[in-house]
């Protein structure tokens, strides 16, 4: 593989699963792919930076002719350590990125045909825990925020979720214990740009206290006027395709604990849905910048049995 800008990569990606097999049919392809995308197609020694390396352990590793280090294709990756060949990581994660509604841990399982539902379920929270770039831009210039519950049906208790959400643009989504003034002002100082005028319901805790300088509009509307014309529209589109998308993919079965893993993933989905085919190389991009996601980390209980369907 020639050595590519990152555009070349994006349009070089196939976009049917045909052609995913072709593109992709060795662990040599998958391996310049990797490379491509975390050293531009110059591989570096992870201890002193030198482009001075070559190949060694059937091209899995690097070793630096400068200071001896050798560095592994996955060193200090969310593939660290993994016993998985790239091909099958490379399908998991164009499975994941490309379903316009996501997949279940039960249906990655089947379609890569992993004895454990354990590998599966781990699999798919490594790959969400990448979806949240640490340095992402805030929300603006004009952000709707609202607060809704959701919960399996006939879960006596719901989970509070707020919700931001660019005009016809990007979200975020937060999992919060409730929606005091602390709460949403560590929500907006995180997700919403200083400058951004923001349009909430008429909420008390939206105030100056929570929303600092930012330009505030609280709009209280009856049902005829949202019908009419929706103030918070953004937010209850969002609000919706979220509780479908846990309904419908994961059957409502989302735990309280790995709750924000999901809101994430949804959050990166929508907010790539207008370019479906570039969020396999999006997610590898930040899947390459991560650190290492333990299971034990991921699992955060003893019993896998208790864990939700995906």
């Amino acid at each position: 593989m020639t050595q590519a800008m990152p555009d070349d990569l994006w349009r070089d990606f196939p976009k049917t699963a045909t052609e995913f097999e072709a593109r992709f049919a060795t662990e040599e392809d998958c391996r310049a792919y990797w490379i491509e995308a975390r050293w531009g197609g110059e591989p570096a020694c992870a201890r002193c930076n030198s482009t001075r390396v070559w190949t060694i352990r059937e091209g899995t590793t690097f070793e630096c002719a400068d200071c001896g280090h050798q560095t592994s294709l996955t060193s200090g990756t969310l593939l660290e350590k993994t016993r998985k060949p790239f091909k099958m990581w490379f399908r998991a994660v164009f499975e994941i990125s490309t379903r316009r509604t996501g997949i279940s841990a039960k249906d990655l399982q089947r379609i890569m045909g992993f004895g454990s539902y354990k590998t599966a379920w781990s699999w798919l929270h490594k790959l969400r825990a990448a979806m949240v770039r640490p340095d992402r831009e805030p929300l603006r210039p004009f952000v709707q925020a609202d607060e809704t519950l959701v919960g399996g049906k006939g879960s006596p208790h719901k989970e509070l979720v707020l919700v931001a959400a660019e005009a016809n643009g990007r979200v975020r989504l937060a999992h919060a214990d409730n929606n005091d003034e602390g709460t949403l002002k560590s929500f907006a100082d995180s997700q919403i740009a200083s400058d951004t005028h923001v349009v909430t319901d008429g909420l008390a805790s939206y105030n100056s206290d929570s929303l600092a300088e930012r330009p505030h509009q609280a709009i209280v509307q009856t049902k005829q006027e949202r019908r009419e014309s929706d103030a918070l529209q953004g937010c209850h589109w969002t609000t919706s395709l979220l509780k479908r998308w846990l309904l419908g993919t994961h059957a409502g079965a989302v735990r309280p604990k790995h709750l924000q893993a999901y809101l994430d993933e949804f959050a990166f989905r929508h907010n790539r849905r207008r370019t479906p085919t570039a969020a396999f190389q999006t997610l590898l991009g930040l899947g390459t910048g991560r650190a290492p996601t333990p299971y034990r980390r991921i699992r955060g209980a003893r019993d896998l049995a208790a864990v939700e369907g995906g």
